[in-house]
């Protein structure tokens, strides 16, 4: 198994779901509670590129005891998307955002974003949290999610890196073998 072509591959979907060089801008909208699916389908619909982290989530019922399971979003509440010139107000249209928040270093949440995106094709367990500011950043040297940075946050008896999204003050990390890890000044995209 050749993990570099894997990782050039993952690498390439991740640059294809989120884009750095369409016109306009990244932006990021705050939903109005649980709307996140409908404004991506509305989105989709008026042809404005946007991208909708989603994880799957396995629930059982306390009464029956059924189990269901669906897609949920990553970011509850947030969604990103590009904003053309032409296409300034169609996501507002829509009636489903609360806020859109404008994103100064664009190059640093595509980064970003392009992390989540590959971490998330892995089905690796993560937990969302709190944006992580202590730790040193680290790159992951091999395996399915080789290439990924992030900050190092220690749990117990084994290490997780944290993946950052600064524009939501929020992270989401993933547990991760010692020995995988290569330490780096700072993330790549900052560049």
């Amino acid at each position: 198994m050749d993990t570099s072509n894997e990782s050039m591959s993952a690498l390439a979907a991740a640059v294809q779901a989120v884009p750095g060089d369409l016109q306009g801008s990244w932006c990021v909208a705050h939903t109005k509670p649980r709307q996140e699916k409908l404004l991506a389908a509305d989105l989709h619909a008026r042809d404005v590129f946007h991208y909708l982290p989603l994880c799957a989530r396995t629930t059982r019922s306390a009464n029956s005891g059924r189990i269901s399971r669906s897609l949920v979003p990553v970011f509850p509440g947030y969604l990103f998307y590009i904003r053309r010139p032409d296409q300034w107000n169609d996501a507002m249209m829509t009636n489903r955002i609360v806020n859109t928040l404008t994103v100064s270093d664009q190059s640093e949440l595509i980064g970003q974003l392009r992390h989540i995106y590959r971490m998330l094709e892995t089905g690796a367990d993560f937990e969302r949290g709190d944006l992580i500011h202590v730790g040193k950043w680290a790159r992951i040297s091999a395996g399915p999610l080789a290439g990924l940075e992030g900050i190092i946050c220690g749990r117990l008896s084994h290490l997780r890196l944290g993946l950052n999204v600064q524009m939501l003050g929020q992270s989401i990390s993933v547990d991760v073998a010692q020995d995988l890890l290569e330490k780096i000044n700072g993330p790549s995209y900052r560049c």
